[in-house]
């Protein structure tokens, strides 16, 4: 997804859903990313098989610390339109994981992949976000 303009931090930037604990998320890191997905992109809860978290990792600009939730959508759910949250996202859709690591590279020894929506337009993935695709892709899978 692209974050709006509007936001606070990292905007326009292409990120996963997600934001800050919330008290009806009790601390937990799984609930506030199944509470953030459906908020912003529409994915509910019940479309989500969580997989594990992953370490903490810091934001270099904002200095945030973002616990990256993995998880698998459901084949039914990738069929549906997102539903998006206009004051938090610009633009979603359902992106190919083999079409992202085709465009693969580094800049500056860090990870950055583009993504050319269905509107054409080119987006880059990089910092922390390309950061966690790169621990995404490269799990083993017998962690998962």
């Amino acid at each position: 997804m692209e974050r709006s303009a509007t936001v606070k931090t990292h905007q326009s930037q292409v990120a996963f859903p997600g934001g800050g604990v919330e008290p009806q998320d009790e601390n937990d890191p799984i609930r506030t990313a199944l509470r953030e997905s459906f908020e912003e992109v529409g994915i509910s809860p019940h479309h989500v098989k969580v997989l594990k978290t992953l370490p903490p990792l810091p934001t270099l600009t904002s200095g945030f610390f973002v616990v990256p939730v993995m998880g698998i959508i459901k084949q039914d759910a990738m069929n549906t339109d997102l539903v998006l949250d206009a004051q938090e996202v610009a633009y979603a859709e359902w992106v190919s994981i083999e079409k992202l690591l085709e465009t693969k590279r580094t800049e500056h020894g860090f990870p950055v992949f583009d993504w050319v929506g269905k509107d054409h337009k080119k987006r880059k993935v990089w910092g922390l976000t390309a950061i966690i695709f790169e621990l995404i892709f490269n799990s083993d899978a017998e962690t998962l």
